[in-house]
């Protein structure tokens, strides 16, 4: 089987599917990270990402091809204003992708070209800091002009060649002094040739209008100026073939001999610099055409999925047989919330958590990737902000409670703005502090995080909550049911407060001895009663 039936044979039996961990996540968050964004309001920001397990999300929402669409997907992701997105145009190449599966694999196909380990560091020629020039750049150029002027001299007066030899012996270490200062530089500029002709090729299948097209084409030719002078700079390749190894001695000689490589380098270099927004809108450009390939490929594998319903200028949000994508055979559940947060009570493994991520995780999907795992998505453009996986950080000296006390200001900060519009969720608010204070400043912090229209979705043990915030939050919970001493949960969301407790009658089926599992059902009792 050759090898682009063997490609074309991995392509459609993935299609459909995770690719699973990338394991270069270090390399595809670059661009992002090296992007600056004036405005980061809807940036999901470290916290967030953290605690929503967000690189297990972006692993299993990547279908791409290439390390350009798996940053750009990256970066997307990680931006939550869909404002900068036209959503009509993105739909219509998803549609067109899902259709055409000759036109889909052809493109994946000319994508693949992009897939090598230095095709990483393209941000790094947009955004990155590049080699200075050299502070006796100008001593170079004269080294190079006696050269070359003292060659042409030495054959009319050969007597000329005997001090030119010192001159070529500097110039020679000189040269590979430098060759060793650049490093892998050559190699990732020479990946800006591949990045012109693969940019040619998708725009031949490209639904661009004419304008836009135009625009592109210029950009490539702007790039491929420079790809001359960057195919100079990597000459090695002629190593592997006995039948240029003679014409790469002979080039060699002349390049450290004239310093034509040190030169051309710094020539590349501020060409590169100056055509950065070029480059950066190729990149755009195929990383547009490879997320659009991707989200297409999810959707077919979704069991369902609906495109998000944008409300403006409201509070709330409202779903229908949501989803947390990453959980094989998960609990579909519905949620409303008009002018009103959440609040959500229930045990230990019940399914608090697991939900409220769930919803953010849909947040993320429907305003970056049009896609929504519910089957009915409406929702305002939010921020995220969160307070979910809080642990000791015992290098720093800080507590559990002064974890959590950082964490949520951070939310109180964002929540003094009226825009952008927040989803704050918070998993247990102080449970590093006892229960008499935690409670009392839990409802002072819930209720400041609610003013302006933001959304607070909170899961809590603590059911003293109910009362206090029912007129500014839609209760809501999960139940275990123990019955013939087995546990189980059955994940369904029910409205209304939390008022059957089994932490004790867990304790009996797991074991405890009886003396303590009565003690604690007598202190219970008498607690309850004050």
């Amino acid at each position: 089987m050759s090898k682009k039936k063997k490609l074309i044979k991995k392509l459609k039996d993935n299609w459909a599917k995770p690719k699973g961990d990338t394991g270069n996540l270090h390399l595809v968050e670059d661009y992002f990270l090296s992007k600056h964004e004036e405005d980061t309001s809807y940036v999901l920001n470290d916290r967030a990402a953290q605690d929503l397990d967000f690189s297990a999300f972006y692993n299993y929402l990547d279908r791409t091809t290439s390390a350009i669409g798996q940053q750009y997907l990256y970066a997307q992701l990680r931006d939550l204003d869909c404002r900068k997105r036209d959503l009509d145009q993105s739909e219509k190449l998803i549609e067109f992708y899902t259709k055409e599966e000759d036109k889909r694999l052809s493109t994946q196909i000319i994508l693949n070209e992009l897939s090598k380990p230095n095709d990483y560091y393209f941000p790094f020629l947009m955004f990155g800091k590049l080699p200075d020039k050299l502070k006796y750049f100008g001593i170079i150029k004269a080294l190079q002009f006696i050269m070359i002027a003292g060659v042409i001299i030495g054959f009319v007066y050969p007597i000329v060649f005997i001090p030119l030899i010192i001159v070529f012996a500097v110039n020679v270490f000189l040269h590979y002094w430098h060759r060793s200062r650049i490093g892998n530089f050559a190699n990732i500029f020479s990946r800006l040739s591949r990045l012109t002709k693969i940019s040619r090729k998708l725009l031949m299948n490209s639904n661009k209008t004419e304008d836009e097209k135009t625009e592109i084409l210029k950009q490539i030719k702007s790039v491929e100026k420079i790809t001359n002078k960057v195919l100079f700079l990597k000459t090695d390749a002629m190593l592997d073939n006995e039948g240029t190894m003679a014409l790469w001695i002979i080039m060699e000689l002349i390049k450290s001999s004239i310093l034509a490589e040190v030169v051309t380098f710094h020539a590349v270099v501020d060409e590169i610099i100056f055509l950065r927004k070029d480059i950066e809108g190729l990149f755009v450009f195929i990383g547009e055409i490879d997320v659009s390939i991707s989200i297409a490929s999810l959707r077919a594998g979704l069991p369902y999925y609906s495109k998000p319903d944008f409300l403006n200028d409201q509070k709330g949000i409202s779903i229908d047989a949501i989803y947390h994508p990453l959980l094989k055979d998960c609990v579909e559940n519905d949620l409303h919330l008009k002018n009103k947060s959440l609040l959500l009570t229930g045990s230990n493994m019940s399914g608090k958590t697991t939900f409220i991520r769930a919803i953010n995780l849909n947040v993320i999907a429907a305003q970056t990737l049009n896609t929504s795992f519910t089957k009915n998505y409406k929702a305002p453009l939010l921020a995220i902000a969160t307070s979910i996986r809080i642990s000791d950080d015992l290098m720093e000296d800080k507590s559990y409670y002064m974890e959590e006390v950082t964490a949520i200001g951070g939310l109180i900060e964002f929540s003094k703005k009226e825009e952008p519009q927040y989803l704050f969720t918070i998993d247990e608010v102080f449970k590093g502090t006892n229960t008499i204070e935690r409670i009392s400043s839990a409802k002072a912090i819930l209720e400041f995080l609610n003013q302006h229209k933001h959304l607070v979705l909170v899961s809590t043990h603590d059911v003293e909550l109910t009362s206090m915030l029912a007129e500014d939050f839609d209760l809501y919970y999960f139940q275990e049911s123990v019955e013939n001493d087995t546990l189980s949960f059955d994940y369904k969301l029910k409205q209304g407060a939390l008022e059957k407790k089994n932490a004790i009658k867990i304790l009996e089926i797991s074991g405890y001895p009886k003396s303590v599992t009565e003690e604690a059902r007598r202190i219970a009792t008498d607690l309850a009663k004050v």
